[in-house]
């Protein structure tokens, strides 16, 4: 069942789907289309599953679903997945973005996961940058709200920036 993405609670647990470019209004008022009413329909072995979906920034898509009623399945995780391919097929985007997002000015722009150093070293991050964390570290909405963007030398690239002498 879907709800408005200002409900979930901050316990609630969140994928975000990361695009490969800045998706432009039409392309996210598309997404919003499509996947509000997927979501309104998601279900984990029959049971309804209580959630939403936003798109922030342009570039990311974030689902987030309140466990508190019923958990996703593997099956439902599967099915959302599904909805990002088609999505992509659609649009041309690649949701399944691996690379490291960080904001320049208001840009959102991003560098190789395999070239943090390199980034660092030629000045494209600096300690003060914001990054976006993975979304392998980020579970819950509360930490979406305050763990998603950080100061890059608060980051998993803090370790570069020793390296390369750039940190204070």
């Amino acid at each position: 069942m879907y709800i408005s993405f200002e409900q979930i609670p901050a316990s609630a647990r969140v994928w975000i789907y990361q695009a490969n470019r800045t998706m432009t209004d039409a392309e996210v008022s598309q997404i919003e289309t499509t996947l509000q009413p997927a979501v309104s329909k998601w279900a984990a072995h029959g049971a309804s599953l209580l959630a939403s979906v936003k798109v922030l920034f342009n570039r990311f898509v974030v689902i987030a679903l309140d466990e508190n009623q019923n958990e996703a399945s593997g099956c439902s995780i599967d099915a959302s997945t599904r909805w990002f391919k088609d999505l992509g097929n659609q649009l041309n985007i690649d949701f399944f973005d691996r690379s490291q997002a960080y904001l320049d000015g208001e840009e959102i722009k991003t560098f190789s996961i395999f070239q943090p150093k390199k980034a660092i070293e030629s000045g494209l991050v600096s300690a003060d940058t914001l990054i976006f964390v993975n979304n392998n570290n980020i579970h819950t909405l509360a930490d979406l709200s305050t763990n998603w963007q950080v100061k890059a030398s608060e980051s998993y690239l803090k370790r570069f920036f020793n390296n390369v002498g750039s940190l204070a």
